[in-house]
């Protein structure tokens, strides 16, 4: 089973570099060698034809949905589910103009969706010029770790 666990956001950006040091906690880790990580930035959806090389995706982005900043939201998704669980969103999760769910809809469509892929997001507080997180999307960071860590484990059914 390969996985990849890609992290979005810009560093520059105060609270949206969630999912570059979520990544960044995550490389202090010894992690399987099945599993590739990767600081993806501000991609676009040319990320989407590498998802076929993997089985299970994990994204990690920071969101905007009017919660309370630092709180994680998790959203699994399948092939067989991506217009229910992502096409028919309301409201865009991702903070860029291209976000995880276009990256998702673009897989589905050109056949390289993975088997499995699970979005984690946490709450903003502020989104603004500078470096460094809010307290509270700070402290979010261990929990996301925990929570991927938990997916890493679980997930066997990829093994055979």
């Amino acid at each position: 089973m390969r996985v990849l666990i890609a992290g979005f956001g810009n560093k520059f950006m105060s609270d949206d570099g969630f999912g570059p040091r979520v990544i960044e906690e995550l490389t202090k880790l010894k992690l399987p060698e099945n599993v590739e990580l990767r600081d993806v930035g501000l991609c676009d959806v040319t990320l989407a034809p590498d998802l076929a090389d993997y089985d299970l995706v994990i994204f990690v982005d920071a969101v905007k949905t009017g919660g309370e900043p630092g709180t994680l939201y998790v959203l699994e998704i399948t092939a067989g589910d991506v217009e229910t669980r992502v096409g028919n969103l309301t409201a865009k999760l991702s903070l860029h103009q291209t976000g995880v769910e276009e990256i998702i809809i673009t897989a589905k469509a050109i056949g390289t969706l993975p088997r499995k892929v699970v979005v984690v997001g946490c709450e903003v507080e502020r989104v603004e010029l500078g470096e460094g997180l809010s307290k509270k999307v700070e402290e979010a960071i261990g929990n996301a770790v925990k929570l991927i860590l938990e997916f890493l484990a679980g997930d066997k059914s990829a093994e055979n």
